[in-house]
């Protein structure tokens, strides 16, 4: 059976309480209706607690995305996660926009992760409203660019941007770029070298990035990242009771460095091979 974790402390209980309306102070009668309320409540949240583990048996299907570093690590933070809930979680592996779909249609229970903005354009998800990861957008060139964007005449800048990693392809636009989609880092990597785009678009999420690779070392990483972006867990709304015993959680793992504990073993054990 499934522990949510439910607390009611004096925190929750402040609402309920009601002074006097002559002394300010709470009669035995009063305090006995306050203990009773309290009493009440917490069995409610109990029952409600039990009501959704026994009627949610099976594990949550989670859709991901396929050969990006920061995929494995998310999975080892809302695995540790979704296990002080009672929870475990499977992954379905799809192609990025094809994932996002299957959670907006409730064909799996929720989607990895994603940018803040998913929030408003697909009503059936919920965000857990706690940033799973930090991220920002990496603009990679060849040698004798320096650390700057390329000069172009006349034509907008051409960046290669991963498939899928829908946050570098939104930032290519905005920034008037021309974007052309890669199927691998590798392939993106190989564009650039033969000259055909100007730049790549690459994430660096938690340090983890491929970007890292040995086989990069000879472009050029601009120091000053092109954006930053924060990345949130989606779950589908027939799941919504668990988005906020999941954002408490991720709350309270932050703080107890668990969270950050579990990044740099990520880091030391993924590599960037998904190139």
């Amino acid at each position: 059976m499934r522990n949510l974790g439910i607390r009611v402390d004096s925190e929750s209980l402040t609402l309920l309480r009601r002074p006097s309306v002559r002394s300010g102070q709470q009669t035995p009668a009063c305090k006995h209706r306050l203990f009773t309320s309290a009493l009440l409540i917490a069995i409610f949240a109990m029952a409600s607690a039990l009501s959704y583990a026994s009627s949610n048996k099976s594990d949550l299907r989670l859709a991901v995305i396929n050969d990006v570093p920061s995929t494995q690590l998310a999975i080892q933070i809302l695995s540790a996660a979704y296990e002080k809930l009672g929870i475990r979680i499977e992954t379905s592996v799809f192609p990025s926009r094809r994932a996002l779909l299957m959670a907006d249609q409730g064909r799996v229970d929720g989607d990895l992760f994603r940018v803040e903005e998913v929030a408003s354009q697909y009503p059936n998800l919920i965000q857990v409203p706690y940033p799973l990861m930090q991220g920002h957008l990496l603009a990679i060139v060849s040698a004798p660019h320096g650390d700057h964007l390329p000069e172009v005449v006349s034509r907008p800048l051409v960046a290669a941007v991963r498939r899928g990693v829908i946050i570098a392809e939104t930032t290519a636009n905005r920034l008037g770029m021309k974007p052309i989609l890669a199927n691998s880092y590798r392939q993106m990597k190989d564009l650039l070298e033969q000259g055909r785009v100007d730049l790549m678009l690459v994430s660096d999420i938690e340090g983890l990035s491929p970007a890292n690779n040995s086989d990069w070392r000879s472009l050029v990483i601009l120091s000053e990242p092109i954006t930053r972006f924060s990345l949130f867990h989606y779950l589908h709304r027939h799941h919504l009771e668990l988005a906020l015993p999941l954002a408490d959680v991720l709350r309270r793992m932050d703080h107890s460095g668990e969270r950050s504990r579990i990044v740099e073993e990520a880091r030391g054990n993924i590599t960037s091979e998904s190139c």
